[in-house]
This record gives structure tokens, sequence and C-alpha cells, in this order.
């Protein structure tokens, strides 16, 4: 009797500690990725965008002006993934440092084979791409293509960005180098002993991108 109670509960033992060991071999499954972007496609507002361009000369002369965005899109995915088209109207152009004759000069010279050759190039474009999975601090980082008199260069840019009920505003500050796009007017690149004449290569416009749902 003894021996098959001393049984009985080694058994019960045994059962109880190995439902107590016992794994859980389930998958756990992840977590639900967030993405503080809506996804979808946007159309950029080409009345509240701007771009705001600044060209410098070594003398510390500088002019700065706006031109206008033509048409655009913006597109989030489930990944997470940003894609952009910006189409860019070369014929806006336009001086706001001056007024007058020296506005309407200078204005006309931009436009100009000097410089964009509006007439042969009349858009630039602007594509880009980010993972918004490194968004951070409301700024991500773009890579694209710039293209200018048809001439295509990579560019990357930093980007703050923010959502409100689907519309995302970014403001960015993209430098591109003139000379790269055959801009060559009093460029250091194809020009030697320019002095106080000498225009730098490098232009920077201020971005806002306003767009919708």
């Amino acid at each position: 009797m003894k021996k098959k109670l001393l049984l009985l509960l080694t058994i019960s033992s045994f059962i109880f500690n190995g439902c107590g060991q016992k794994k859980d071999n389930k998958a756990v499954p992840e977590s639900v990725k967030h993405f503080p972007l809506s996804t979808g496609d946007y159309i950029v507002n080409v009345v509240e965008s701007k771009l705001i361009w600044t060209g410098k000369e070594v003398s510390t002369k500088e002019h700065y002006g706006t031109i206008n965005i033509k048409s655009g899109r913006i597109a989030i995915n489930d990944n997470g993934m940003i894609n952009g088209d910006i189409e860019i109207d070369m014929s806006t152009i336009n001086t706001t440092d001056l007024t007058g004759m020296g506005k309407q000069k200078l204005d006309g010279h931009l436009k100009s084979p000097d410089f964009f050759d509006v007439n042969q190039y009349p858009n630039a474009y602007l594509k880009f791409q980010g993972d918004e999975k490194k968004f951070s601090n409301e700024q991500l980082k773009f890579d694209g293509q710039l293209t200018i008199k048809d001439i295509t260069h990579p560019i990357s840019f930093i980007s703050k960005i923010k959502d409100s009920d689907g519309k995302l505003t970014a403001n960015a500050q993209v430098i591109f180098n003139r000379s790269l796009y055959d801009v060559r007017f009093r460029s250091g690149k194809f020009f030697e002993n320019l002095g106080d004449k000498l225009i730098y290569d490098d232009i920077t416009v201020d971005v806002l991108i306003v767009s919708t749902k």
C-alpha cells in the first residue's frame, strides 16, 4: 500500500512540475508598426507652397527671390516609404530684393542662356525618396535627383514635416551647385581671374511644401 501511494505521489509530482515548466512555442506577434505620417497620395498646393532662392557673390553682395512650383505629388505607402515629384516653372524666376529697372534687368538675365535659359528649358524637376522609419523629431532625410536644363544630378536634404488632419507641411533647405547644370556666368569653375565679380556656385533654396489628400 505504501509503495502504491509513493508511486502515485511521484507521478503526480512529475505531472505537476512538467506542466509548470511547459514552454509556449506559439510565435509572439510583432508589434504593430506606427508611422507618424498618414499614408496615401497627396497633391501639392502650388499656391501655398513656396521656393525662395538666394545667390551670393564673393563681394558679399547677394540677391534673393522666388520661383513657382508648377505641380507636385507625394505618396506615402503602407511600409512608410515616401516618394515625391515636384515640377518647377523656371519662367517664374522673380527677384524680390530689387525694384524697377534693376529688378527687370536681373530677372531677364537669370532667364537668359547665361543662367537658366528658360525658353529652352522651361521646367526643372525634383524627385525625392525617404523612409519614414527613420523619421525623428519631425525630421527626415531625403535623397533624390534634381534636373535643371535637362541635366540630372543626385541631391540630399533634411526636411521637417508636420501632418495635421491629412495636410502635410514640409520645410527644407536645398543647396545645389549651379555649375553642375551648366549655369556658367561668372562661375569660378569655368572662368579665371574674376576677382570680386565671382558669383558663388552654390544656390540656396528655402522650400515650403504644402500638400493635401
